[in-house]
């Protein structure tokens, strides 16, 4: 547990609650956790360890839409440097020009993993 820091949390409580934009009512400061809230999120920072409550902050199914939208604009983006990359452009631009592309591509692929494992 926290032990002597619960006190010390406790006692900025209010603090806490306005830096973090969390509601101070419902702020809990516990020396020890008995049982995790369901649907949260775990955060630890030195012997203090943080849950945060997900149910009812997020909305699941515009996160997803979200991702969605943002992953097909992404495609769209790997699409066109692929097709870019395959012209003549590669052969005919400076070589740093062309890079750069490749560069581009790459953090779009990259990107692109993260949202798909993000989706799952």
């Amino acid at each position: 547990g926290a032990g002597e820091k619960t006190n010390l949390l406790k006692a900025q409580s209010s603090v806490i609650a306005a830096l973090t934009g969390l509601d101070a009512v419902r702020l809990q400061i516990e020396e020890v956790i008995h049982k995790k809230p369901e649907q949260s999120m775990a955060q630890v920072v030195g012997p203090v360890e943080i849950h945060l409550p997900l149910a009812g902050m997020i909305d699941r199914e515009a996160a997803r839409k979200q991702l969605t939208k943002e992953l097909a604009n992404i495609e769209s983006q790997i699409d066109r440097l692929e097709k870019l990359l395959a012209s003549d452009f590669a052969n005919k631009a400076p070589a740093p020009v062309v890079q750069k592309e490749r560069d581009k591509l790459a953090g779009y692929k990259d990107t692109a993993e993260k949202i798909k494992a993000q989706l799952k």
